[in-house]
């Protein structure tokens, strides 16, 4: 669910993001040798709890057979940090917990998802899930001038969820389940696939059926995948997987709000 692999080598920045994420050679516990993007703690907003966020954000999006890259726990021993030959960087994971998140390395032929590029019949029901499960998880941070979603022409990504489950602290935040809730989604640009979406009909009774199958059983699963050294989360892990169970309790509703929105 959540490998913890060992950091062996560094490569480089990845982008200009926020987080200044780091392309990393890893070692995994099967002894083979896996690229891993990885994020530490002093370069999320959240700290500790950004990392969480992204942790549970794709064991569920994994569960929910939704299109994230494969997620590590990174291990980044102090001596290794020493060696970074970006200093910026090194910096941060300095000052980080020894433990970061990691997303494995796409294939080449992923590049970011155009501005306002239309949405091929192929891929529109794998768009409408991928608007959906963002309104579940109060991710607001899948625009398009902030697409977090890279394309190879057959699949898409989804990348940066640690500014998700946000549930407290936002002016005017209601549950997605109630309805008018979702009235944002009206607008334009609201959305990095809101206006191509808009009034198509999408269907999402197989993501529905695959979030009432995330049982309290499987949500402690998340919760125990998470490693001892993020436990200094602001109660993130906590109030991310009880909010997950009250999706599911409401499934039905927030889909009917979710589809309204977009007619």
């Amino acid at each position: 669910m959540l490998d913890l692999v060992t950091a062996v080598r560094f490569d480089r920045r990845m982008g200009s993001g926020k987080t200044k994420p780091v392309l990393l050679a890893c070692v995994a516990p099967d002894g083979n040798e896996v690229e891993v993007v990885a994020k530490v703690s002093a370069g999320c907003e959240r700290g500790v709890g950004g990392l969480v966020a992204e942790a549970i954000a794709a064991m569920l999006a994994a569960d929910l057979d939704l299109p994230a890259p494969e997620p590590f726990l990174v291990q980044l021993e102090r001596e290794f940090i020493e060696i970074w030959s970006d200093a910026e960087v090194r910096r941060l994971a300095e000052k980080s917990v020894t433990v970061g998140f990691g997303s494995k390395k796409l294939p080449n032929g992923f590049t970011t998802w155009p501005t306002d590029k239309t949405i091929p019949p192929h891929l529109r029901g794998t768009a409408a899930e991928i608007l959906a499960f963002d309104a579940l998880i109060f991710n607001d941070d899948r625009r398009p001038n902030n697409p977090n979603c890279l394309c190879d022409g057959a699949n898409f990504a989804i990348l940066d969820h640690e500014l998700t489950f946000l549930t407290e602290g936002i002016i005017g935040r209601r549950f997605p389940w109630e309805p008018g809730s979702l009235e944002h989604f009206k607008r334009p640009r609201s959305h990095l696939f809101s206006d191509d979406l808009r009034g198509r009909a999408i269907n999402l009774d197989r993501l529905a059926g695959a979030w009432e199958g995330i049982t309290d059983t499987r949500l402690a699963e998340f919760g125990a995948a998470l490693p001892p050294e993020w436990a200094a989360d602001a109660g993130v892990a906590k109030k991310a997987l009880g909010y997950i169970a009250k999706v599911r309790d409401n499934i039905q509703s927030a889909m009917a709000e979710i589809s309204r929105v977009l007619k």
